[in-house]
């Protein structure tokens, strides 16, 4: 992947702080928008149910990337999801272009033992795992004691 571009700085810091201004609004319209029986409340099992539906929803990744709108609330929630449980911040990687999660937000925990996740690759990996169980595996990786 050595297409990736250089990206403004400046701009993409600005636009990560709108789009971290809206979660909430956004997070709460998604939850609403979902189907009440997913429970929807920032568990870590809440991710096993939101997985089930995006992949009976989603069967390939270029179908879940082509409605970003979905994909970005999908991954905002299962970002927060993460952070609020396990402990961390929302942060933008954009001072190494050949950093894998370059560009695009990422969760960086408070115990810096725990890698950084990125909710968005969690998504498309599911999609293309079709396991079920993808995202709430990561999040028992990440939970694991030393």
């Amino acid at each position: 992947m050595s297409d990736k571009k250089v990206l403004n700085i400046e701009e993409e810091n600005d636009n990560f702080q709108y789009w971290l201004m809206e979660m909430g609004d956004l997070l709460d319209e998604f939850v609403e928008e979902m189907p009440s029986e997913l429970q929807l409340d920032y568990s870590p099992q809440s991710l096993l149910r939101l997985e089930e539906w995006i992949i009976s929803n989603y069967k390939t990744i270029p179908e879940i990337k082509s409605n970003s709108a979905m994909l970005d609330k999908l991954a905002r929630y299962v970002g927060e999801t993460f952070r609020e449980n396990i402990g961390g911040i929302w942060e933008i990687p954009l001072d190494d272009p050949k950093y894998v999660f370059y560009g695009i937000p990422q969760i960086v925990f408070k115990d810096e033992t725990i890698s950084p996740m990125c909710p968005l690759i969690s998504i498309t990996t599911c999609v293309d795992r079709g396991r079920g169980d993808s995202l709430y595996r990561e999040y028992l990786n990440r939970t694991r004691s030393e």
